[in-house]
């Protein structure tokens, strides 16, 4: 069960998202950075034109053809060497390229900064002040009772110690300066449909009354991967200008935890069981960022010194709220998500924005407050033994932001104000209904509402999870759930939930099985999870379904109807192409995609995706890993390098790309060992973006290994 377990410690705080923004493809196809495809930066940058365009070209400016017939102008003048100032310039005022500035206009680029708000991004999170807001315990009595640290009468003491705990990602908590495990990458940078969490330690520590330093469990979470997405989440962060700030995503790991965890021993004391290891929900939301910054005046010494910003570049990171639980893992759960059943919204819900704060430009404009929305889905369980019905709705309640704060100095004219408190909307009483199959009357399970289920604070103390107290002895299998809002379902049981524990699997292009890497080796299938009504579905009955074969970047959707799915079925995808394809699996016609943007936000929030990432391999460089011509600095920079050098400079900043510096045998050690495949699953493997091909990684050995080994001849 996993998120529904008890205990659950519960928790909030905030992170600093330090995402690195050039390959984000904010501008496409107008501004075109990046070849996700090879996993290159395109060099020179390309304006792509669109159909029909009457964009007349001054005297040596180039209209040239992409290898799709594709007409585009290659920005002829940006190099490596004028790259990064380039791509922190509003664009019309890099004098340089001076040239295409009419063409910006044309493409109403003008004043966009190519980089975008985080050009120096090193993909790490960091938390702080992430404490634990509740403990939820079942009753003996019937129902649950959460406890939090403004009312802890009849807390046990041992639990009750965990107030003041704070939540981390650093190496090592109690050390100053210490820096954060944790990093962020997508498998699928454009699409951003898979955005994956690294982390190597999690903890939750605390220093008591007498200055002692407690460590209540550490451990290695596995990798997680963003599921049941919220596009409107924060309704005045959700006007399409500044999307995806409005969103939110749910994380899950799995934690292993080191020896002597005194939480697993607590957790032995209250189930009787002990844990395999702990389970961590973690939602992201309330994201802000200042997305059209000078860069001249963003700072470089700010909090973000304290998680290791030593390279005196600008940090503009985003800064998020975390909420979520920490429950016990037993033998058989999932991984990265929980055994459950699933609700989901099928009409959207009006709200009253009258009373919402709009957030207001620097420019003095005013944004629109999301109105009417379509509401997260429930993850949610009977539990026969407690007799209780759990439903999670930490990602199905909107909220809104409160007084606004003042506005960086740095921000653009198109910039808003952060939200520094924030509210759950009032929706009013939502009615949990069960429909039995037999067609008699619907069943009233209970009731929920916003002064005593889901304010704020409330949400935040339990996790977001509600519990009904239900009949001993209910039988929930022969029948499916209802939400009702003012009388009206606002949500519905799929009778299928359709997940996976390797939502993003990489695979390199041509490799002859079908095993994929997902989290570190060994190379594993990737194999779906298939439940009906949280049972799971066999193979010699299996869920006949549409599984749909979508390109993110150039929106080719194919739909392979009545496609059958069962519990642990492998799944084998094509891997002659490189790039990232993303598959749905969708039980109902209803919900399959289009392909329009309209439908892509309610898609994503609902469906479970899987994402393969194939990595190209390279036939260019077949010459220099044959022998046959020799590797030079030239060719490791050319065809390697020279990604990370223009998207994501931080690499750049700390160690630069130059040859005596990557020829130097302790630099060349170090790189041997970050970018083997027994460290892929590390937060420090080389690269944090996990876009090194096969190829490129026996390039980088072999260099080194030319210049190591020649040195130690001398």
């Amino acid at each position: 069960m996993s998120q529904f377990d008890f205990p659950r410690i519960n928790f909030h705080g905030t992170a600093l998202l330090d995402t690195p923004t050039a390959n984000n493809g904010n501008y496409e196809p107008g501004l075109t950075m990046f070849d996700q495809n090879e996993s290159e930066p395109f060099l020179p940058p390309r304006c792509y034109l669109p159909q029909n365009y009457t964009y007349q070209p001054p005297p040596n400016v180039q209209i040239l053809k992409d290898n799709k017939g594709n007409d585009y102008v290659p920005i002829s003048v940006i190099s490596t060497d004028n790259y990064q100032p380039w791509a922190t310039t509003p664009l019309g005022s890099f004098a340089t390229d001076s040239l295409y500035w009419s063409l910006y206009t044309y493409l109403g680029l003008t004043g966009s900064n190519p980089g975008y708000w985080n050009y120096y991004g090193d993909l790490s999170m960091s938390l702080f002040n992430t404490q634990v807001t509740g403990i939820t315990l079942p009753k003996a009595t019937g129902g649950v009772v959460t406890y939090t640290p403004q009312n802890k009468a009849g807390c046990p003491s041992d639990l009750a110690a965990l107030f003041g705990a704070e939540l981390s990602f650093n190496n090592d908590y109690f050390s100053q300066g210490s820096r954060t495990s944790a990093y962020l990458c997508d498998a699928d940078s454009i699409g951003q449909m898979c955005t994956q969490i690294f982390c190597g330690q999690a903890g939750l520590y605390k220093t008591d009354g007498q200055g002692n330093k407690v460590t209540f469990f550490c451990g290695t979470p596995v990798k997680s991967t963003a599921r049941w997405m919220n596009l409107n989440k924060v309704l005045n962060y959700s006007d399409r200008s500044i999307i995806p700030m409005g969103g939110s995503a749910c994380f899950y790991a799995m934690i292993e935890l080191k020896e002597g965890s005194d939480l697993s021993k607590m957790v032995l004391t209250y189930t009787g069981k002990q844990p395999n290891g702990l389970f961590m929900k973690l939602m992201i939301h309330e994201v802000y960022e200042v997305r059209e910054p000078d860069y001249n005046n963003v700072p470089t010494k700010t909090i973000h010194d304290l998680f290791g910003n030593q390279s005196g570049i600008p940090k503009n990171p985003a800064v998020v709220s975390v909420s979520g639980s920490i429950t016990p893992w037993f033998d058989g759960d999932m991984k990265t998500s929980s055994i459950s059943r699933l609700m989901k919204n099928n009409t959207q819900v009006t709200i009253d924005t009258s009373s919402i704060p709009q957030p207001v430009t620097k420019a003095r404009n005013k944004l629109s407050v999301a109105g009417p929305v379509n509401l997260g889905p429930i993850q949610f369980i009977h539990n026969q033994q407690l007799n209780l019905l759990s439903l999670d709705i930490i990602n199905f309640i909107n909220e809104y932001g409160t007084n606004p704060a003042p506005l960086a100095v740095y921000a653009g004219n198109n910039d808003i104000p952060a939200f520094q408190n924030f509210l759950s909307y009032n929706f009013g009483t939502f009615t949990l209904m069960f429909k039995p199959d037999n067609g008699s009357s619907s069943q009233n399970i209970g009731s929920f509402d916003h002064n005593n289920n889901y304010n704020m604070q409330q949400l935040l103390a339990t996790g977001g999870v509600i519990d009904f107290a239900v009949i001993p002895g209910s039988d929930f299998s022969k029948g499916y759930f209802y939400l009702l809002l003012n009388s009206n379902t606002v949500s519905t049981e799929d009778n299928i939930l359709i997940t996976s524990d390797q939502m993003g699997n990489y695979a390199q292009q041509d490799q002859a099985d079908n095993d994929y890497m997902s989290d570190g080796l060994p190379l594993i299938p990737c194999s779906l999870r298939v439940f009906y009504r949280g049972t799971p579905v066999l193979q010699n009955s299996p869920a006949r379904v549409t599984m749909q074969a979508i390109n993110m970047r150039t929106g080719a959707i194919a739909n392979t109807s009545n496609f059958p799915v069962y519990n642990g079925m492998p799944m084998n995808f094509p891997v002659n192409v490189d790039g990232c394809m993303t598959y749905a699996f969708v039980d109902a016609q209803s919900q399959i995609w289009d392909g329009t943007k309209p439908k892509l936000f309610q898609f994503a929030m609902n469906t479970s995706l899987v994402v393969l990432r194939t990595l190209e391999s390279d036939q260019q460089l077949a010459a220099y890993l044959s022998g046959n011509s020799p590797i030079t600095w030239e060719v490791v920079f050319n065809n390697v390098l020279k990604l990370f050098k223009v998207l994501y400079p931080v690499m750049d900043a700390v160690i630069p790309f130059t040859e005596a510096n990557w020829s130097n045998p302790f630099i060349l050690n170090k790189m041997l060992v970050l970018i083997k495949d027994s460290n892929w699953n590390q937060p420090m493997y080389m690269p944090v973006t996990r876009d090194l091909s096969a190829q490129q990684q026996q390039l980088l050995t072999m260099w080194a290994n030319q210049i190591i080994n020649a040195k130690s001849n001398l």
